[in-house]
């Protein structure tokens, strides 16, 4: 009843985050994709295409490897609230709420579970839920994939920390489960917060001496990155077919998203800008003034107490040295570091380490309030009461959308909205093929580059597309599809080679399938095949979830403990 009633206060004060996405309509967002993708998500389930790479009605009509290239675990979830009957949009607010609702409680748990003490526990949770990072990840960039990567930062320190302290088979699972679900989840978090959570392995190891423990963790690692091969493997042995280089250039440069120290510390701005230099003062990117004083806090206190609370001293020692290298890495110093290490420039936005950030600053505020309890319980609950006032006066008023549309997803689908999804962010992930992004949107039928064809039937699916067709005399069709490695084309269920660089009639190249056909009636059709890596990857996860179904069936016995 009393963890419960926790649970409850918890969520109760968690609402102001959330309680404005509770009525109709929907707002804007700078990644205004988000119901989008749930759409072209749902039409791949109910096309049984799984996994979902292609979706139709992206790059203007032509379609685009979407989720090959872009982390789908969030989408698919939204797709299956919408095909319960959830709206689309309410689908991408309820994501929203999930977010912040599930990233709250499951850093309450965690912090619960290693300080075993509920009130640090409890202002660590809501520091974790009220800082300006967060009511920008909803509310002006709407980066939902990033925003839940935040649910599992937690979750994964929670199963290494249990799986070293108990040994339990269960932790192995849940490990496995939080690094797979990030990695699907946003590769690029799971690039900046692994070797955070190394650190985290390793300075328990060290302080508990369990190093016995080292082959589960690797084998939990191992299943974890095994669950989402059918994902990470093609996004990296298949990234040269598409135009990625647009992720890294012009406004995406890293070099112009460093913080300087007063935004960082000082600064409470809010605003619905976008960040860069020249325009980057409409922007709040803070770590938030009372989480960074905490942080400080508990670092003082564990070098005073250290003899007394050696080993989680250390570990406070050892987690503030992390944070002070991740506030470095947002900094415009570290610049060094970035050109060192090239597989940073894809993060694009050196405040990104801000989700870190706000992990480990959230984790030594409540470190802080640990120490306090021990000195004074009921000095400790007025430091709670106040740091709280303190968060909800400063960061509280940032949860709020700029504007409010009272919109339907008919609205959202339809009109100048729909023309908007087509052909927003419509160079990235575009087919290598095309020189440039299709500027028309694609038409119903094959194009007739030469002959003459009577179109009999013509359908499109989410990775496919095909027709019945009468030929009066040999053709040559150009598809209403780009190219892609992958891509196969039938006529009477017979592959036949086909071509993506006859570009007649075009401005520039769009590399659409061109295939010639002989005179008569004939049933063609084009759809994306799984590669070489695809196959390899779809096989290594379903070995991993059959490995991963039989440890829980170890674990409960079939049903029992």
């Amino acid at each position: 009843m009393r963890k419960a009633a926790l649970f409850l206060v918890l969520l109760i004060l968690t609402l102001p985050t959330f309680y404005q996405l509770l009525r109709p309509g929907f707002f804007f967002m700078q990644d205004d994709l988000q119901a989008f993708r749930i759409l072209e998500m749902s039409k791949c389930l109910q096309d049984l295409q799984i996994p979902c790479r292609w979706v139709p009605d992206a790059g203007y009509g032509y379609g685009y490897p979407q989720f090959l290239y872009y982390p789908p675990f969030i989408y698919y979830l939204g797709a299956f609230f919408h095909l319960l009957g959830v709206q689309i949009i309410d689908s991408v607010k309820l994501l929203f709420i999930l977010g912040y609702v599930l990233s709250t409680l499951l850093m309450f748990i965690f912090l619960k579970t290693f300080l075993k003490a509920a009130l640090p526990a409890f202002l660590g949770a809501m520091l974790y839920t009220y800082v300006p990072y967060k009511a920008l990840e909803v509310y002006v960039r709407g980066a939902l994939s990033e925003l839940w990567s935040l649910v599992f930062y937690p979750l994964i320190f929670l199963a290494i920390y249990q799986l070293i302290t108990k040994k339990s088979l269960k932790y192995v699972v849940l490990l496995s489960l939080s690094i797979g679900g990030l990695l699907i989840t946003h590769n690029l978090m799971t690039m900046i917060f692994i070797p955070v959570a190394l650190i985290w392995c390793v300075s328990l190891l060290t302080v508990e001496r369990q190093w016995r423990v080292l082959l589960k963790i690797i084998f939990s690692g191992l299943l974890g990155l095994g669950l989402a091969a059918f994902y990470t493997l093609p996004v990296v042995f298949e990234r040269q077919y598409a135009h990625l280089e647009t992720l890294l250039g012009g406004y995406f440069d890293f070099r112009q998203h460093f913080v300087n120290l007063e935004r960082l510390f000082i600064s409470n701005r809010w605003g619905y800008g976008s960040s860069g230099l020249g325009q980057d003062n409409d922007l709040t990117l803070s770590t938030g003034q009372i989480h960074w004083i905490l942080g400080l806090l508990a670092l003082t206190l564990s070098l005073i107490l250290f003899k007394k609370y050696k080993r989680l001293a250390t570990m406070t020692i050892i987690l503030s040295l992390t944070e002070l290298l991740v506030l470095f890495l947002i900094h415009q110093r570290s610049t060094f570091i970035w050109s060192t290490l090239p597989v940073l420039v894809w993060l694009q936005f050196p405040w990104r380490f801000l989700t870190v950030s706000i992990f480990l600053l959230s984790f030594l505020g409540s470190i802080a309030v640990f120490y306090i309890s021990k000195f004074n319980e009921k000095y400790a609950k007025i430091f709670v009461v106040i740091t709280l006032l303190g968060i909800f006066i400063l960061h509280g008023q940032f949860f709020q959308p700029k504007n409010w549309l009272p919109i339907t997803d008919q609205d959202k689908f339809s009109g100048s909205l729909w023309q908007k999804q087509l052909t927003i962010s419509i160079f990235d992930y575009l087919p290598i093929y095309a020189k440039l992004p299709p500027n028309h949107e694609a038409p119903k039928l094959p194009e007739v580059l030469a002959g003459q064809v009577e179109f009999l039937s013509y359908q499109k699916g989410t990775d496919y597309q095909y027709g019945e067709i009468n030929v009066q005399e040999g053709a040559l069709l150009r598809l209403p599809l780009f190219d892609f490695p992958g891509m196969e084309v039938s006529i009477d269920g017979q592959k036949v080679a086909h071509v993506n660089n006859d570009c007649r009639g075009e401005e520039y190249c769009f590399g659409l399938i061109a295939v010639p056909v002989t005179t008569g009636k004939h049933f063609i059709k084009a759809q994306l095949k799984n590669t070489p890596i695809r196959t390899i990857g779809d096989t290594i996860t379903l070995g991993s979830f059959l490995i991963l179904i039989f440890l829980i069936f170890k674990i409960y016995d079939f049903g029992k403990h």
